[in-house]
């Protein structure tokens, strides 16, 4: 090996992982582990980023796990933007593989259903449903089941549509009001630029005007402040009713169809970040104030300032409605 080269002559192995990062040149096996010392080598998915029309989104591997086991996907097309966030199940074999295959099977059937004609309601959930199959093809059997959550989100001109299954969540955070002109009309004062507001000062979060759980809108659902766009499918705190995988059962996917009336942003995420930042009040300042990109890397900062205990995974996707 020579100074400069990237592979090896003879087997062809990259040479930035020919060693351990902690003990040098050392064996490390397939799954990424030192054969010396026992050290995970860091990998690709650690951090991530993408963009794609306008929108942005990171993952990173947090403080504490020793992978990566969030994915996500992000796909501008034909003036709309599609979203996917999946969570791997800790506690399931292989989770990193059900996350990646739910997001790239969704985000792909998402877009070729959109194309071929379908609303985007129904494009959600047949996406959902052909993720949860490929996921649950991934288990030899009940025992050997990779699990994953997911969540998508169809951002278009004039609505928005969600889909889940899980506890990844979808919020609309709408766009800071502009300052409120003085009313002290006598005394002529400097104009002042305002100034970019707080983490927690934002719009009054809300749930919105959401229908009940498993029922069916007849058409988009308004929404006016930040706004909670998914409900968790838990049966206690940090408990799963509903997942994709060979041991998940027969996949409902929640859909529901939004009709934003003001400029602002979607965000998909994991429960990596809404563990710290649960509060649609609390995220809306961050994506408000910065690009997309901007925004969705200090949503990770703020969760790994805060214990990074979890992967994270954000999508800052934004919206604009046509004038009226």
């Amino acid at each position: 090996m020579h100074p400069g080269e990237l592979f090896c002559e003879c087997c062809g192995q990259p040479l930035r992982s020919a060693g351990c990062e902690r003990c040098g040149p050392a064996p490390v096996d397939p799954e990424g582990y030192c054969e010396r010392c026992g050290l995970k080598q860091p990998s690709e998915t650690d951090h991530a980023e993408t963009e794609a029309g306008g929108a942005a989104g990171v993952s990173d591997r947090g403080l504490r796990h020793s992978r990566n086991e969030d994915a996500m996907a992000l796909v501008a097309a034909d003036g709309l933007v599609i979203g996917v966030v999946c969570d791997g199940v800790s506690s399931s074999p292989r989770p990193e593989s059900a996350s990646t295959a739910a997001a790239e099977t969704g985000s792909a059937v998402l877009l070729a259903e959109l194309r071929a004609g379908a609303g985007p309601a129904a494009a959600t959930r047949a996406a959902a449903v052909r993720a949860a199959a490929v996921v649950a093809a991934l288990g030899s059997s009940m025992d050997d089941a990779p699990a994953c959550t997911y969540v998508s989100a169809v951002v278009g001109p004039e609505t928005v549509t969600v889909g889940w299954t899980g506890d990844s969540r979808a919020y609309w955070l709408r766009a800071e009001p502009p300052p409120m002109p003085s009313d002290d009309s006598t005394t002529p004062t400097a104009p002042v630029a305002p100034s970019a507001p707080a983490p927690g000062t934002g719009p009054t979060a809300s749930t919105g005007p959401m229908p009940p759980p498993g029922s069916s809108c007849a058409g988009p659902v308004p929404l006016h402040d930040s706004a909670l766009l998914t409900e968790d499918d838990v049966a206690a705190p940090s408990v799963l009713s509903a997942w994709l995988g060979a041991d998940a059962g027969e996949i409902a996917p929640h859909v529901r169809v939004f009709a934003p009336e003001e400029p602002g942003a979607v965000l998909v995420c994991s429960d990596g970040l809404w563990g710290y930042l649960e509060d649609a009040g609390d995220l809306a300042p961050f994506t408000a104030r910065d690009s997309p990109l901007d925004a969705a890397r200090a949503l990770v900062r703020h969760a790994l300032a805060a214990g990074g205990r979890d992967n994270i995974t954000v999508l800052v996707i934004p919206f604009c409605p046509p004038p009226s």
